[in-house]
This record gives C-alpha cells, structure tokens and sequence, in this order.
C-alpha cells in the first residue's frame, strides 16, 4: 500500500466523485482510478460503489475509512516531524553519567563542544552502568561514560579511557593516615560508609576485594551524596571508599587499597549502528582523543603527611 493510493482514497471519499477527487490530488482521472483499483486488490475487495450518477463508499470502504486516516495523518505528522528536524536550529546531547564519576571529567569535552557546536543542548543523566545502557539501547541516551561492568549487552559500543584506583577517605587525624596504603584487612575494624545511590560500583567494589580477603567491615551509616559522605567522615562517623579521580576537600586525607584488584575501568559508551549528530560525534570524538593521563596526574593521591 502505497501512502499516495491512501491519499487519492481520502479525497475520493469526501468528495465521492472521481474528477472531482483527480483535481484536488492533481492527477488524471484514469490514474486515481487506478491506484483505487490497485488498492482495493491489496485490501481484498471493492472500497467505491461505481455507478452512473451515484459513488458511494462500500462497507468495506466505511470500515477501512477511519484506520487510513489515522495511516495517513501519522505519516503526514513523521514528514513534518522530519522537516522540522532538518531545519532545526539546536543540536541535543543526552548524556549519561556513572553515579560513581565526577562531572569534572566532562568539562574539557563540554567547553570545546560550545565553542564549536552551534546551539548545543546538552542534558546529563545520573545512574549506575546497568541502568544507563538501558537508557541508551531505548534512545533516551546519545552516550555515557560509566564503569565497565563484566557484561555490557552486546549492541553497546565502548571504549576505554582510563583505570583508576579505589581510596579510602578519611578524617586526617584518622589512623590510615599515616599510611602510604591501606590493606583491604585493616577494614574489618572500620565502620565503612555507604551510599544510598543506585548502582553504586563502589559498594559493590567493596564486597567484592572485603570478601577476597576475608573481611567484614561495619556498615551503619548512609549518606544520599558525596556530599553527605564527606561530612560525614569530617564527622569521624566512619571511613568511605571513594575513587582516585574524584575531588576530595583538602580537609580529607585519601589513601589507595594496597590490593591490586581494587581498581577500576572508566569507559566511553554508545550504541553500535546508530547515526551520530554533529554533537554526538564530536563529543565521542573529543573524549576518545583526551589524554586522560593529564587529569590523573593533576589529582594525585596524597601521601602521609600530604593533606
């Protein structure tokens, strides 16, 4: 079925006349009656009584009417949805953002995509890896920088842009530190605080290497932010796990896990096949092009005696 035989049908029944029909649609008699013939035989019967002073529409025609006007009018809508779109003077990024990871990674891509993006609307989203590939496969995602999980589905494209250590945070005056590293061991007597976030990798992180060693840290407090975590370790309710790229008040001392597992991947994602706008693309390129060793280097982890 052809969008121009349903087109040809509609005039032809509102106006119930075949000239008539063929100089609204601007084509010849001969040929609308064509295409009416050629879309009764897909649709398996005659739409238009055919007599000498008197056209009517045939059950089938009634029946049909309403669902080729709803065809018609939603194809009508996409062309001028598409046109719009074309001429459109704004270019949409939706990004997605790891609960776990700092914003300020964006920042050197974001600066050079206003310069260089006209009318860029950018959009970022919160949430853990699993959930921000969700949002991405169902087209309410452009990209997303997120942890590499042990399974991503497999339409996901990514790409690798840094490894990074996991931390302990701590109050200064705080046993750890006086260490150049912490053993996962020496948090079995730590009450360890928690993040109320999602997907959050960074508990997950922490059974995982606790369990590896043997070791059951406390677990009573839970904050909703990083925020409310680093107030809460100034407070001396407890110690946090934290990442090395994250910023961490002066105020705090960070030690790394002397566990070379405890460490993690930050990588860039898109879904595979998808056409890419002009902000997409250069957002993906922008950060797949970054030297990301500049950024670990400009946030060391502190030392004893370094706060």
């Amino acid at each position: 079925m052809e969008l121009f035989q349903v087109r040809y049908f509609l005039a032809l029944s509102k106006m119930l006349n075949f000239t008539r029909a063929a100089e609204v649609c601007n084509v010849s008699q001969p040929a609308l009656t064509r295409a009416i013939q050629r879309l009764e035989d897909e649709l398996g019967g005659p739409l238009i009584y055919r007599e000498r002073s008197l056209t009517q529409l045939t059950e089938l025609g009634r029946a049909m009417l309403p669902h080729l006007e709803t065809a018609y009018g939603a194809a009508e809508a996409a062309t001028k949805q598409a046109a719009a779109f074309k001429r459109r003077e704004f270019s949409p990024l939706r990004v997605g953002l790891g609960v776990t990871i700092s914003a300020l990674l964006l920042r050197p891509a974001l600066r050079e995509l206003e310069d260089r993006v006209k009318g860029i609307e950018l959009s970022i989203a919160e949430g853990g890896s699993v959930e921000l590939c969700a949002k991405m496969l169902d087209g309410d995602l452009d990209a997303s920088v997120i942890v590499e999980q042990e399974k991503l589905p497999e339409r996901v494209n990514r790409w690798s842009l840094f490894e990074e250590r996991y931390v302990a945070l701590c109050s200064t005056d705080h046993r750890f530190g006086a260490l150049s590293e912490v053993p996962v061991t020496a948090l079995a007597d730590e009450c360890v605080l928690l993040r109320a976030s999602r997907g959050c990798d960074l508990e997950q992180a922490l059974d995982r290497f606790c369990t590896a060693a043997g070791v059951k840290p406390k677990t009573r407090h839970t904050g909703s932010n990083e925020d409310h975590i680093q107030e809460m370790v100034r407070a001396g309710l407890g110690i946090a796990i934290s990442a090395a790229h994250r910023p961490i008040a002066g105020d705090l001392a960070v030690r790394p896990f002397a566990d070379p597992t405890a460490t993690r991947r930050i990588i860039l994602a898109a879904v595979a096949g998808r056409q890419h706008g002009p902000a997409l693309a250069l957002f993906l390129k922008l950060m797949r092009a970054r030297d990301w060793s500049e950024m670990l280097q400009a946030n060391p982890i502190s030392r004893p005696g370094e706060h």
